[in-house]
């Protein structure tokens, strides 16, 4: 089982910031020492660009490059050459959604289907590249409800809810009517908590990011099939990507270079194969447990707050993220109030405006996400603020 105190340890952020209590995972994580340790050395002893050189650093830069790729391809089950760098899950949902519909994979107009609890990176993409021709799986009681007399060109949903903490059966869904689809899953949320199996799920591609889950930021994945990443036209042009130029045209390089064009986020994503080792290190069957009992104290505590509202998709399956209002007191000056007292959450509507306004019916919401290093008296110290915040504006 996970002592989180010990694993707090790890984490220089905790040992500068003494009585830290960090509830906004699902915006970010903090960074372990060994990842910070890695980000040094790549720039202190083996700093240079990737496929390009040939003197020695050069050549151990291309080595932990490739290590990384390999790393993060281990993690989800998948080949390393399905395996592109970006900068984030924004960044790979952009990629995903222009290259497909450059290749004529897509037709214009394309038919997409996502879901009203979507982050909005997740729909934006699709939005404007087909002028809106989007559907939604609607929100209703936990569940999600699409049309299954219409067929779809691509399917994007998230793996979990980072405002509910839902969880969506993905390879469950592929079995359905949604199995002629490409069908997208959204990672972000998901990578650092589940383990994650593409073969088993049978997406086509697979986005997340290497902030999220104790890697550097600026730094993503899109894991892509290799037949369709073959298929498929670059996004970005430049060096790195080519194969061979002329004054009239040129031709791409294969596998993921051929969608790394420019210089890659070489350290970070180095550095989130470090990220990969040390989630891996803890193993999931410790992550699961530690994070359900945390989920299960903290939802306790917080239903005996008075004038609560809670928004979260309570069942084993369900993440750890809790959202919540609180009747009389807007959720930024709950947000302030609480990281006046050194307790970070987050406020606002979480990236998914559509969730916030059309389905929970509110502006805004307070959202406590946790992680590996939180345990029951970050929630103690959680529930004490909130309950002083609301004496303060009683």
């Amino acid at each position: 089982m996970i002592n989180a105190e010990n694993l707090k340890s790890q984490f220089p952020i905790f040992r500068n910031i003494p009585g830290l209590v960090f509830l906004d995972n699902a915006s970010t994580t903090q960074k372990p020492q060994i990842v910070l340790d890695k980000l040094l050395d790549v720039y202190t002893k083996y700093n240079s660009n990737v496929h390009r050189g040939l003197y020695p650093i050069a050549v151990r830069a291309d080595e932990e490059y490739d290590l990384a790729r390999k790393r993060i391809a281990r993690l989800i089950n998948a080949d390393k050459d399905e395996i592109v760098f970006t900068s984030g899950t924004t960044d790979s949902t952009n990629l995903i959604a222009a290259s497909l519909l450059a290749s004529g994979i897509i037709p214009e107009g394309a038919n997409i289907l996502t879901s009203e609890i979507e982050h909005h990176s997740n729909f934006l993409p699709w939005q404007n590249l087909t002028n809106g021709n989007l559907s939604f799986a609607k929100y209703e009681n936990g569940n999600l409800n699409y049309p299954t007399e219409q067929a779809f060109d691509v399917v994007v949903f998230t793996i979990m809810s980072n405002v509910t903490g839902k969880y969506i059966d993905i390879e469950e869904l592929r079995k359905g009517e949604l199995k002629n689809a490409i069908f997208i899953a959204d990672a972000a949320q998901a990578i650092a908590h589940v383990p994650i199996d593409v073969k088993k799920m049978d997406v086509d591609f697979l986005v997340f990011s290497g902030h999220k889950m104790f890697g550097p930021t600026g730094v993503g994945i899109v894991y892509g099939k290799k037949e369709l990443l073959n298929k498929m036209q670059p996004f970005k042009l430049g060096g790195g990507m080519i194969n061979k130029v002329s004054k009239e045209n040129f031709t791409s390089t294969t596998g993921p270079q051929k969608f790394e064009a420019g210089t890659p986020p070489i350290a970070d994503a180095i550095a989130l194969g470090e990220a990969v080792n040390f989630i891996e290190g803890i193993g999931f069957e410790n992550i699961i447990p530690h994070e359900q009992n945390l989920r299960r104290y903290a939802l306790n505590k917080l239903s005996q707050i008075k004038k609560i509202k809670i928004y979260h998709d309570d069942n084993d399956n369900s993440g750890a993220v809790i959202s919540f209002t609180i009747y009389g007191i807007h959720p930024h000056d709950i947000a302030q109030y609480l990281g006046d007292n050194n307790i970070c959450v987050r406020a606002g509507h979480h990236c998914t405006q559509i969730l916030h306004k059309d389905v929970l019916q509110i502006p805004a919401s307070v959202r406590v996400s946790m992680s590996i290093y939180n345990n029951e008296n970050d929630i103690d110290n959680l529930i004490e603020e909130l309950n002083n915040c609301i004496a303060y504006y009683s």
